[in-house]
């Protein structure tokens, strides 16, 4: 990465720079020591003669106090006296990669081709063989996008793109005067790009149109096009020309690519959907592969799945549209409406295929579309009631007689018409096939709990079935599958209780359903045929319970020390009080090893203590404003490939840290990095006047690992990417994205998984389970919740209806903090029915903690709007890291007596969310090096199953 232009600079100055000082010129005028200070007004006198009052359990603390020590073959410990020297044992000082690099490499490239979807592939077209000749253009050969930009990239050692990767297959490319030519015009215009862009925007290069001497100069047996798109964070893509449309040049170049050579291809570099209308007006393109954004290999896999070597068997998790408009948010996405402050969701729950289905449009590719070279029959062989599970056992032949391949079996259900809005059909459950040989058999076993067939009902604030049938679909796509059993539910059943939580002012649902659904051919004479079931009501009847959340938002309970009279703040909360016995000048170690308690230590800890711990390192200080120059591309060691955004000061280039003002307290640092698709570090640095290597692995984007319909496969990821962490040092990785695709435009959809909760969910949850197989390193699902547009990020509000936020926008969450414990969840910039996501109680505490028990920490977003604004608020709702930092002054004076600025926040919300970062950090390799001890996964044994596949739970 090449240094930053002065107008680049500039703008990120000025923005981060405003941003970091806010909250201080904000309370200058409280300059008074907020926790010396004698003023009583507000404040609560602790008393020796008040009772210890014991809260109850709805406000105790949801975290360990401490973390079992248990070996782990995994955790290499050192001894060191502070974390920055256990820090310094991490980066490699070799230039040579070694063998987790080597092995990362070889698992990226086979995740890739797992993922990447045949869309087409007339006359069995494809594969082709090296020894034919290939005609490549399209400036994508060369600039092959690897993954989207901003904080979803990485920097790996090398990329091979799709031209080396073919020449290293070793086909015959005739166009290599053509690429040459064009690469020095790429190289130049993304220069001249480069010297006046602004943060946060990304390169896209116009093909331009390719003449008839240029094909005539490269005569072959294939022609092949590359059409790429890149997007990223912080920007929104466009339905124009060069983006969701292709241009005039491209669809020429395509179609003369096609009538040029008898055998053609087109290769899709995209993150997201375009618009493939126009295959209509190219009936002579042969084939057409979705190679999406497949990571640093991505040319190896496209040679790869070409040549045959491999088969293709990804499926596509988005629905594919005929044209733009056929999605219900098309209008108003973003400013297409001229109003992207105020999102209202009108489609409810009708999101994708549950849209297309629902409402009988007919799509340009289905949900779950994805070709082979060679046949499949899927037969459902059985499908039973195994307590409250449903079970089915599939069996899948490779039914064609030259290539191998895998096959991906989608379980779907059609639940009854009743009380509220219910889509066509569900994905229930899915599968993929080992490799099968032709005439090779495997007989897979899908299963789910009955219950997750149930529908929320806001009126009552339940989760319910109504009465009658539930058919149950299987095939490979959402517009592929046969009737394998109708269930029949004799009356309706809640299945689980909870309370309306963030609801809108009024709901903005406009569509309840059709009248005109997709209906299968034949589904009738298939049900007739179908396995019959009778399900018992008195099973599913609040099979989940009553979950409504116990915690009480006018409630809060302060730890204090026996003997102390400390002053305590108070806002009018009711506050209770637990006195714990004294232990100053202890460590964090101490909690660890079970000689105090973390209620104790907390106690010890004064009010600037507490602030530092629940801030990143970004702060008045020294480190600070170290951590400000990293963030902005200017420290790193005066590296000449700084990562903007990077404001740790202990590994170049990692997004953040936690406070290092505690080292004498025992709290080691604990250093977080993004992103989505790897580790994005400064790949060279210099760190204590020695060059260090940080060469981490670009892995296909968010979208294409959710393509491969694995979690088998996704949960290898995940544990490499863990293993990375903890060479070098990384503890704690700000990833997955998993916010649902409500519209293909979203500029940050290559991050995330799918248009469906399903999918995202087990993805999330296979891939936090991975990289957390590794004790000391965890995870953080981002992004919570409904970011579905880059458009005025920081501040625009999505009016969501209760029925469709817990249906479609959280349930993907849920999956994977019930299903995988994941270290923390980031709150998103936006607001949800007019509360921004990072102070609102209802969705942190209520929803997360209450409802869905989650274990770890909330963090926010970079420089999140409400945490300068009003970082009290985000400790009472339950945001426990301000990331990267910046408001340790205006929470000392929030939580002070102070007259004028105190008795804002209670000191107790403070003491929450400082042990839940302490807790996260007590488990971390960071601490255990330190102290040259284990610690434990933060998955634990006892998660929650949302389906089985094959044997495995997820």
């Amino acid at each position: 990465m090449k240094k930053l232009s002065s107008k680049k600079l500039i703008t990120v100055l000025t923005s981060l720079i405003t941003t970091f000082v806010f909250g201080f010129v904000t309370y200058s005028a409280d300059t008074v020591n907020a926790e010396t200070t004698d003023t009583t007004q507000g404040a609560v006198q602790v008393e020796q003669t008040t009772p210890a009052v014991t809260s109850d359990t709805s406000q105790q603390d949801d975290v360990s106090t401490t973390t079992p020590a248990t070996t782990s073959d995994t955790v290499s410990a050192v001894n060191a006296d502070s974390n920055a020297n256990v820090q310094a044992s991490y980066s490699a000082t070799s230039d040579q990669p070694n063998d987790t690099e080597i092995a990362n490499s070889q698992l990226a490239t086979s995740a890739a081709e797992d993922g990447m979807v045949l869309l087409q592939n007339q006359d069995n077209s494809l594969p082709i063989s090296t020894d034919q000749s290939v005609a490549l253009f399209g400036a994508g050969a060369y600039g092959t996008v690897k993954g989207g930009t901003g904080s979803g990239d990485a920097n790996p050692r090398q990329t091979v793109n799709i031209w080396d990767g073919l020449q290293n297959a070793g086909y015959q490319v005739t166009t290599n005067d053509w690429l040459t030519k064009t690469a020095a015009d790429y190289d130049q215009k993304k220069a001249d790009f480069s010297k006046t862009a602004v943060l946060l925007s990304t390169f896209n290069y116009t093909d331009p149109e390719i003449s008839q001497a240029d094909f005539d100069a490269a005569p072959a047996d294939v022609g092949i096009y590359v059409l790429s798109r890149n997007a990223g964070e912080g920007k929104d893509r466009t339905n124009t020309k060069g983006d969701y449309q292709i241009t005039d040049a491209e669809f020429n170049n395509i179609k003369n690519i096609a009538n040029n050579y008898s055998n053609s291809v087109l290769l899709l570099n995209v993150g997201g959907p375009i618009d493939m209308s126009f295959l209509y007006e190219v009936p002579n393109l042969k084939s057409v592969l979705l190679v999406s954004q497949g990571g640093q290999n991505t040319g190896t896999a496209v040679a790869d799945l070409i040549s045959g070597k491999t088969t293709p068997s990804g499926k596509l998790t988005d629905t594919w549209a005929l044209n733009y408009s056929d999605y219900p948010s098309s209008a108003t996405f973003a400013e297409n409406d001229g109003n992207s402050m105020t999102e209202n969701y009108n489609e409810g729950i009708y999101v994708g295929y549950r849209y297309f289905d629902s409402f009988n449009i007919i799509p340009q590719y289905e949900f779950g579309y994805g070709l082979s070279y060679t046949n499949f029959s899927i037969n459902p062989d059985k499908t039973y009631v195994d307590g409250n599970n449903l079970v089915s056992q599939v069996t899948v032949t490779n039914t064609g007689d030259t290539y191998s391949g895998r096959e991906v079996v989608e379980e779907y259900y059609s639940a009854p018409a009743g009380t509220v809005d219910k889509a066509f059909q569900n994905l229930a459950a899915y599968a993929k096939t080992d490799v099968l040989a032709p005439g090779q058999s495997q007989t897979l076993t899908l299963s789910f709990p009955i219950y997750n067939m149930a529908s929320y009902d806001t009126s009552t604030a339940s989760y319910i079935m109504d009465a009658g049938d539930y058919i149950i679909r299987i095939g490979n796509s959402s517009r592929n599958t046969h009737v394998a059993a109708v269930l029949n539910l004799p009356e309706k059943v809640t299945t689980e209780q909870l309370a309306n939580e963030m609801m809108p002012d009024a709901d903005p649902t406009t569509l309840h359903g059709s009248s005109t659904m997709y209906t299968p051919a034949d589904q009738a004479a298939e049900m007739a045929s179908a396995t019959q079931i009778t399900l018992d009501p008195s099973t599913l009847s609040y099979a989940l319970g009553d979950n409504t959340s116990q915690y009480d938002t006018n409630r809060v309970t302060t730890y204090v020390e026996q003997g102390s009279n400390q002053l305590l703040p108070n806002n009018g909360l009711k506050q209770d009080i637990q006195y714990v016995d004294p232990a100053e000048g202890s460590s964090l170690f101490d909690v660890y090893t079970g000689k105090i308690t973390m209620d104790q230590y907390v106690a010890s800890l004064s009010t600037k203590q507490l602030t530092k711990i629940v801030n990143g390192n970004l702060d008045l200080n020294a480190e600070g404003f170290e951590a400000l120059k990293n963030q902005i591309g200017i420290g790193q060691g005066g590296s000449s490939n700084v990562v903007v955004g990077g404001a740790s000061t202990t590994v170049p280039g990692a997004a953040g840290q936690t406070t290092s003002a505690l080292l004498d307290r025992g709290v080691p640092v604990s250093v977080n990095s993004d992103g989505p698709a790897g580790l994005r570090l400064t790949p060279i640095a210099t760190k204590n006047g020695q060059t260090i290597y940080q060469y981490a692995t670009a892995w296909p984007i968010g979208t294409l690992m959710a393509q491969t319909w694995d979690p088998a496969m996704v949960y290898q990821v995940g544990n490499a990417v863990g293993k990375e962490m903890a060479e070098f040092g990384i503890d704690t990785w700000l990833a997955p994205g998993m916010n649902i695709h409500r519209n293909p435009l979203n500029g940050r959809n290559f991050e995330y998984y799918s248009e469906d909760p399903l999918v995202a969910g087990i993805t999330a949850a296979a891939e936090t389970r991975g990289v957390q197989s590794n004790p000391g390193v965890g995870t953080t699902i981002k992004h919570f919740v409904a970011n579905n547009e880059e458009t005025n990020r920081f501040v625009t509000n999505s009016v969501i209806g209760e029925q469709a936020l817990r249906e479609i926008y959280l349930k993907g969450f849920e999956i994977a903090v019930k299903d995988a414990q994941p270290e923390y969840v980031m709150s998103s910039y936006n607001r949800v029915n007019g509360e921004y996501n990072s102070g609102n109680y209802d969705l942190l505490t209520n929803i997360l903690r209450g409802e869905w028990g989650f274990k770890g920490g909330v963090m926010t977003d970079w420089f999140s709007f409400k945490s300068f604004t009003d970082p009290a608020a985000l400790m009472h709702a339950g945001n426990d890291l301000i990331m990267p930092g910046g408001t340790q002054i205006p929470l000392q004076v929030d939580a002070s007596v102070l007259p004028i600025g105190g008795n804002k926040l209670m000191l107790g919300d403070l003491q929450k969310s400082a042990k839940r970062v302490l807790t996260s950090i007590m488990n971390t390799n960071s601490f255990a090096k330190t102290y040259n001890v284990p610690v434990n996964s933060f998955t634990p044994q006892d998660v929650s199953t949302t389906m089985g596949a094959n044997g495995q739970n997820w």
